[in-house]
């Protein structure tokens, strides 16, 4: 079947008349730039307009980014009217040679006449002269069987209509599409044998396919519905049928949705930035390099390595290295290495070249792990200003310069400590007994890569460096954007959480905060209240607590154990605390607790328990309550735990006697 001809593209440029005179306003990107001066030598002087940089160029380099669309025409002072003259330019031509050869010879064949036409100046209405020029062109060619005046008519109207494109001149039967030989009752069968049996989950072949269509058209015969001559499809011509489904459809019938968006994959535009800091991809990656602690030369593990890397120039601009796995804690780590300069970072670390990253990104490309949508990043976002773009599930390709970045990471030189996919029958050497490198030298490595190495690596699809198409982009887009201090940036990309302020302080997980300046507030809501706290992922040594009514007032308060929680990280608290926690269950101070209130529980209940007199009366005597002892029994020895006291000549009362005291009734003697 011949595909059907699609109406070619016409490409069209627009252009306007300038000068070269003070005042033009030119666009570059982002930036707008005007003309200031013109100096000797063909030089002129341009500003940017929102920082009045002043950058020089020659007249002809100028000229040609303007012609090259490089930079584009706002403002022409001088110009008359709207001062936007616009030309029309003739339509760029389809490459012919695509076409089949049939299809370019009979171009040729017709071209031939309707050039000739044109020669002549003969308008297409002018029947009796047009045939003449065929009648002479024909003779010229050697063509024994010229066309006719009215078809030549006909392939001119169409050339000029086409605004002169010889793909017009192709005859129309050639371009039509065909109508399929197969009875309906055949194409009928064939539809409904693919949908059940080969666009289906259980993924039979086609040969079995077309096995079960064979069967359905004998049955069609024996019913009467087809004749024997009709009921033979042959395997060529199922195979067409399948192909001409759409690939999405039939990739996602037989194997998922999933397998078919990544086989179709494309992402046109998605993952294409035209300045730099305007996409921004994030991920975490855990390294294949096992780290050995400074201290104590163990062991500690792979770290979590968190990138943000600008999609237009695939230039780092920060990373956050961790134990933590993926958090709120990595995100805002490298939010703000992201954000801040590092000149001081380079210089301390003796680098040869400056890390140039910097500033606020218009929009983040995120996957779809918890801590993107988590509350507290979201808050994180907003504050800053920044977009939030969250990739489908399991859609790589629509960050693909992260993902790219991780795999460069797995040609760099550290060979020992390095962990390596298990490969059957082959020797692997344990990582955790070969690791040499330590923390602070590969944050140092890490460091030296993204900021000397990557930006160099010319990539293979652009054919440029990252460095230069980030400096490039610099140039072209307006300034980049800060938050106004680094309190700012702090509190912004700090955690939060509602805590209650109370008489004492505030209590973060066991870590105590207060100022003087929580006390006008107590004041003012009369006892205690609840309110949002934010503080440092990185350092804990200050709580940001928020006014519950003026939303715009914080007031930053220390802890009050400053030997304890200043330089002290969010994730290390929350460790310690578990640490504590395991180690009072593991002496079993939990049960010891549960045990000691029993046996108090138990003393109460035997002491508030009634007695009758008798026990009463025996218990006095054994414990040789006298007030004569009052003031030495009532103290022990510091020396000697106190003894309990033996009650000695204790006249047994016999068994079946009353032992309770009788009561007497009193009388006077009569003695005065």
């Amino acid at each position: 079947m011949t595909p059907v001809l699609s109406s070619p593209q016409i490409l069209r440029s627009f252009h306007m008349k300038f000068a070269l005179r003070v005042g033009l306003t030119l666009r570059c990107g982002e930036r707008s730039l005007e003309l200031v001066r013109v100096l000797p030598d063909g030089i002129v002087q341009l500003e940017e307009v929102l920082t009045r940089r002043v950058q020089n160029m020659r007249e002809a380099e100028l000229i040609r980014r303007i012609w090259g669309g490089r930079m584009m025409v706002v403002f022409d002072p001088e110009s008359t009217g709207s001062g936007q003259m616009i030309e029309k330019l003739p339509p760029a031509l389809i490459d012919v040679s695509a076409l089949k050869l049939e299809w370019q010879q009979q171009i040729e064949y017709r071209l031939r006449y309707v050039r000739g036409i044109r020669a002549a100046h003969v308008s297409r209405g002018q029947r009796s002269r047009i045939a003449n020029v065929i009648r002479r062109t024909a003779e010229v060619s050697g063509d024994a069987s010229p066309p006719s005046a009215s078809a030549v008519m006909r392939w001119i109207r169409a050339y000029e209509k086409a605004e002169m494109n010889p793909v017009a001149l192709v005859g129309l039967n050639k371009v039509q599409v065909r109508q399929r030989r197969l009875p309906r009752v055949v194409e009928k069968l064939i539809s409904q044998t693919l949908e059940a049996t080969y666009f289906t989950r259980d993924r039979h072949s086609l040969r079995h396919a077309h096995d079960c269509l064979r069967r359905e058209l004998k049955m069609a015969v024996c019913n009467g519905q087809l004749q024997e001559a009709e009921a033979n499809v042959s395997f060529t011509t199922l195979s067409r049928r399948v192909k001409d489904i759409d690939a999405y459809r039939r990739i996602a019938a037989r194997e998922g949705d999933g397998r078919a968006r990544m086989v179709c994959r494309t992402t046109m535009d998605g993952a294409g930035a035209a300045y730099p800091l305007q996409r921004v991809e994030v991920d975490h990656t855990p390294l294949n390099y096992v780290v050995v602690c400074v201290r104590t030369g163990l062991p500690l593990g792979r770290p979590l390595l968190t990138v943000a890397i600008d999609a237009f120039s695939c230039y780092v601009l920060g990373f956050y290295l961790s134990f933590y796995g993926a958090g709120v804690s990595s995100v805002s780590g490298v939010l703000r290495s992201s954000v801040l300069p590092k000149d001081e970072l380079t210089t301390e670390l003796g680098l040869a070249r400056p890390w140039l990253s910097y500033g606020l990104a218009d929009e983040w490309i995120l996957d779809n792990g918890l801590e993107f949508h988590s509350h507290a990043f979201q808050r994180m976002s907003w504050e800053l200003g920044i977009d939030m773009t969250y990739c489908r599930v399991r859609t790589p390709w629509l960050k693909p310069h992260v993902e790219r970045f991780f795999g460069e990471l797995n040609f760099l030189t550290l060979a020992r400590g390095r962990v390596h996919r298990q490969v059957a029958n082959a020797t692997s050497v344990d990582p955790y007994k070969d690791a040499v490198i330590s923390f602070d030298d590969l944050v140092r490595g890490l460091t030296m890569f993204v900021a000397e190495v990557h930006p160099l690596t010319i990539n293979e699809r652009k054919l440029a460096r990252p460095l230069d198409l980030f400096q490039e982009g610099l140039e072209r887009c307006p300034p980049a954007v800060y938050p106004g201090s680094m309190e700012n940036l702090r509190l912004v990309s700090g955690l939060s959480t509602h805590l209650t302020v109370s008489q004492g302080s505030v209590d973060l997980r066991g870590v105590p905060y207060g100022s003087d300046e929580l006390l006008p507030w107590r004041s003012e809501f009369g006892g205690n209240f609840k309110t949002l706290c934010k503080w440092d992922p990185d350092d804990i040594g200050h709580l940001y607590i928020q006014h519950p009514k003026r939303l715009t007032e914080w007031v930053k308060s220390p802890s009050r154990r400053a030997d304890y929680a200043n330089g002290l990280s969010w994730n290390q608290h929350l460790t310690i605390r578990r640490f504590e926690r395991t180690v009072l269950r593991t002496k079993g101070t939990v049960d010891d607790l549960w045990e000691a209130r029993m046996r108090l529980h138990d003393h109460w209940m035997d002491a508030s328990r009634p007695k009758d007199r008798k026990s009463s009366l025996l218990a006095a005597r054994a414990a040789g309550l006298t007030s004569a002892g009052f003031p030495s029994s009532t103290k022990s020895s510091p020396d000697r735990p106190q003894e309990a006291p033996v009650a000695e000549n204790i006249v047994p009362i016999p068994e079946g006697v009353d032992g309770e005291v009788p009561e007497f009734d009193a009388f006077d003697m009569g003695f005065r």
